[in-house]
């Protein structure tokens, strides 16, 4: 699984190890590699020059072609709004875009973006998540709900303690994991029927001696690690 992410994929402050994070937790339940080029900070426009990776990291993501490719992210763009909201929109459905024409055989899901509680949700933020809904629409792609108020109304035990108590410490990835595993495991066998299918008109095609071996990923290895910096 790729994921094109932000801090709540890396994990930043508030989990213990890497493997807490809600993205490996995830991809070891599905039994999929976990490529997570998440970045702290990034959004569709903040941040967007990041060095974090050799690529960029929607390009990593196309680069490790995943059975499942997430967009996690936007909710650091929310200062955008109003005033840059035509071209955090535009910025928005290119990547969506880049990324469904580059991986045609995957499942590229869009994700809401994270908000803890169902408490004082900034009106900002309302309307990021509504341009996500809209841009995944347009696009075509399926958008993935459960992220925004998962915690409720009793969200702090999940949360890290930082000023602002924003992002999710162990207890609260594994409620995040918890809640996307439950809402990507239908993508997941659909990308698994889509495979069996693809590597049936390969034998047809060629013959078993002779058909090309389908690199696609098995198993919870994790091949490439969100760094846990920054903020």
């Amino acid at each position: 699984m790729g994921i094109y992410g932000d801090s709540i994929g890396t994990g930043w402050r508030g989990i213990s190890d890497p493997s807490k994070r809600w993205t490996s937790i995830t991809c070891a339940g599905l039994n999929l590699e976990e490529h997570n080029f998440s970045v702290d900070g990034l959004g569709f426009i903040r941040r967007r020059d990041t060095d974090a990776f050799p690529l960029h990291p929607l390009q990593m993501v196309i680069n490790a072609q995943p059975q499942i490719a997430l967009v996690a992210l936007g909710q650091n763009d929310y200062e955008c709004i109003p005033d840059r909201e035509s071209e955090l929109r535009r910025v928005m459905i290119q990547d969506m875009t880049t990324l469904r024409d580059a991986l045609p055989e995957s499942q590229v899901l869009v994700v809401e973006p994270y908000w803890p509680s169902t408490l004082q949700e900034p009106p900002k933020g309302r309307r990021v998540f509504d341009l996500h809904g809209d841009c995944a629409e347009e696009t075509g792609l399926p958008f993935i709900k459960g992220q925004r108020g998962i915690f409720g109304e009793d969200h702090l035990p999940y949360l890290y303690p930082e000023e602002g108590q924003l992002h999710p410490n162990d207890q609260g990835h594994a409620v995040l994991a918890a809640v996307m595993t439950a809402a990507l495991s239908p993508y997941v066998q659909q990308a698994l029927v889509q495979q069996a299918l693809i590597q049936h008109a390969s034998l047809s095609r060629y013959g078993s001696s002779e058909a090309p071996v389908p690199v696609r990923r098995s198993g919870p290895h994790v091949t490439a690690t969100a760094p846990i910096v920054g903020s």
